[in-house]
């Protein structure tokens, strides 16, 4: 009978220690997982964390662009960054100076080595002078400007500075990004045309040749049209309601001029009153005398008996 009642205590008890087991497994296993966190979290801080703009490195100072807008982080819209660099082709076409533009975000400060005088003649010298902008989006009074060597000896400092100082007069004025860097962009456009004349301005001294001069200022006269041609198609829009209204304005105008000159006004009879004791009109009348010669006129307004006589 002892035998039994030991058998069943053995079998009762065998749950009992595999459910310690596993709570001790479980403990183990939770530690471990702790320690393991712990350790990561350690680790998390000494790991340098990505900059965009050490990334794009290669981009902004490696290598010569492909496109005269350099984005590579791409801080504008698909549609946005279309419209800029189909103005700067088109700037390109038109003028012998090439236009980059490299664009930063307002709270980067890229490394001056990037962008020195060095780096602008060895990634854009010896083809086409170029104007280098660093422009900040947002900022624009954080903008830079490079120029290559050819540009820098025909070019002055002082030019130069008044040309990136308009610039960004004119992008200040506009409230939003997008305005700002298209407002930049054409004014820039505009001071590097009056760059170029300086540079490739006729030379003193050279004999003059009447066909050869006549082509000359009909060619700089269709280039300065050209030069403001984002201007004129900033204005078209407006243009064809400024013209109706002011043509509605006139056209107004002349229906009242005519209507003034057809008019006609009857003016009604009135019966004068006699004056005096006698009628009142051409030749006729009575001379007011003064009862005092010595005082003025001014006080003697009070009616005396006989202070009319005929004249």
């Amino acid at each position: 009978m002892m035998r039994v009642w030991v058998i069943i205590l053995a079998l009762a008890a065998v749950p009992l220690v595999n459910a310690r087991e596993e709570r001790n497994s479980k403990r183990e296993n939770v530690a471990a997982a702790d320690k393991n966190s712990k350790a990561a979290s350690k680790k998390a801080p000494d790991e340098p964390a990505a900059d965009p703009l050490l990334d794009a490195k290669a981009a902004y100072a490696d290598k010569r662009p492909e496109s005269f807008l350099v984005d590579p982080q791409l801080l504008l819209g698909v549609g946005e960054r279309e419209e800029r660099l189909t103005f700067l082709n088109y700037h390109a076409g038109d003028s012998a100076i090439d236009l980059f533009v490299y664009l930063y975000r307002a709270d980067q400060k890229p490394p001056q080595e990037w962008h020195d005088d060095h780096w602008v003649d060895k990634i854009f010298g010896g083809i086409r002078p170029a104007v280098v902008i660093f422009y900040h989006v947002g900022k624009p009074q954080k903008s830079t400007m490079r120029v290559t060597r050819q540009l820098a000896e025909k070019a002055s400092m002082s030019d130069r500075g008044r040309a990136l100082e308009n610039a960004v007069m004119a992008a200040s004025k506009k409230p939003d990004r997008a305005g700002q860097l298209e407002a930049f962009l054409v004014q820039m456009s505009i001071r590097i045309y009056w760059m170029e004349r300086t540079m490739f301005g006729e030379k003193k001294g050279e004999p003059e040749k009447p066909i050869a001069i006549k082509r000359t200022e009909k060619k700089s006269a269709a280039k300065g049209i050209e030069k403001f041609r984002p201007l004129i198609d900033m204005a078209a829009p407006y243009a064809v309601p400024v013209v109706s209204a002011i043509t509605a304005i006139l056209l107004l105008y002349v229906f009242k001029a005519m209507l003034r000159r057809r008019s006609k006004y009857r003016f009604p009879e009135y019966e004068i009153e006699p004056r005096l004791g006698g009628p009142h009109a051409a030749g006729v009348g009575a001379v007011i005398s003064f009862g005092r010669a010595a005082p003025s006129p001014a006080f003697q307004r009070e009616q005396l008996p006989g202070y009319l006589r005929r004249a």
